[in-house]
């Protein structure tokens, strides 16, 4: 994995000081909020727009919905205006009641309703909870699109979704793929992960890409024959680093700058997704909001691009990341303040 930014500086640790992008033109933000390998991702848009996508787990005395609310008064806003359910696992939607009692909420969005999940006995009472939240819902689909409001300035803003409910977004292109050379496919995945919702958030040069636990085979459905894909600034490792997703081929595909995995001590995090997320010539940076306590130094990204390095105590320390019009972005380690730059792909 080569390193190499614009700048790396260290500032106050403090939270106010974290908060987001440096005073001046306002800036597209984004924060993963640490709930323990479950999913929150918290978008702030230069119009200040908000967009949440998963809101981690039930139970735990309102944790997640807390370290939500943080991040929120980080970014400076007070409300939801838009709230993306990726799936129906309970790491990702299992938080969305409390945090709906807790802080104003637009719009919900999900790949559609459901009644049963094979993998989880509890569904039914959970979802009943969320369908009791979520008063403006709307299913999204391959194709769909969630309008934001224009930037200050008029750089361009989109958010697009590419896959959900197992199905994909057609091809633009009919050029094969090369990087589907020798690309492999796994037994289907009966489960809720594989129709999990994928988007592209563009802001001006900018690209973000954010599958929630899209699996192996869609991730290729995706990406081969021809490409449903363009290359990203900013990957949020799928599934939380697990190797059941992240197929190479999507890896390849996207040729990410920077890769954040939201993964927990102990859950996600795969060595071999490391590897192969290491392996990218394209790839600068690789964060995660934990240290896999379970593999080794070698399967772990560096110190200083972790936020939370114990297990116990936890502190629930985030990472941000704060895009300018021009697509460079800084990355903020809340843990120790360093502040890193990258240069969007030209």
């Amino acid at each position: 994995m080569r390193v190499s930014v614009l700048t790396a500086t260290l500032v106050c640790a403090g939270w106010s000081a974290l908060a987001g992008a440096q005073p001046g033109a306002p800036t597209l933000d984004i924060y993963y909020v640490d709930v323990e390998g479950g999913a929150a991702t918290l978008i702030v848009t230069p119009a200040r727009e908000s967009l949440l996508v998963d809101a981690g787990w039930p139970g735990h005395d309102g944790r997640d919905a807390t370290r939500i609310q943080a991040a929120m008064k980080a970014a400076g806003i007070t409300r939801i205006d838009h709230l993306v359910v990726s799936h129906y696992h309970v790491d990702h939607f299992g938080g969305v009641p409390a945090l709906a009692a807790a802080v104003p909420i637009g719009r919900f969005y999900d790949h559609g309703p459901m009644t049963a999940l094979a993998e989880d006995a509890g569904f039914p009472d959970r979802n009943s909870a969320y369908v009791a939240a979520a008063r403006e819902r709307r299913t999204l689909g391959p194709g769909d699109a969630i309008a934001l409001r224009p930037a200050p300035g008029g750089t361009p803003i989109t958010l697009d979704v590419l896959a959900a409910s197992g199905a994909v977004v057609a091809s633009a292109s009919s050029a094969p793929n090369a990087a589907c050379e020798g690309v492999t496919r796994k037994e289907p995945d009966a489960s809720d992960n594989a129709r999990s919702i994928a988007f592209r958030l563009q802001y001006g040069a900018f690209d973000f890409f954010d599958a929630g636990d899209l699996t192996w085979n869609v991730e290729a459905q995706l990406a081969c024959p021809s490409s449903r894909l363009a290359p990203v600034d900013l990957y949020q490792v799928t599934h939380h680093g697990l190797d059941s997703s992240n197929n190479p081929v999507l890896l390849r595909t996207l040729a990410p700058v920077v890769a954040i995995m939201n993964n927990g001590a102990r859950k996600g995090g795969s060595a071999a997704v490391v590897r192969d997320l290491r392996a990218l010539p394209t790839l600068q940076a690789l964060y995660q909001v934990h240290r896999n306590v379970a593999t080794s130094v070698d399967d772990n990204t560096a110190p200083a691009l972790t936020a939370n390095l114990d297990e116990t105590p936890d502190a629930g320390h985030m990472i941000s990341v704060h895009v300018r019009a021009d697509g460079a972005f800084e990355v903020v380690n809340h843990r120790t303040g360093e502040r890193r730059t990258f240069a969007s792909r030209p």
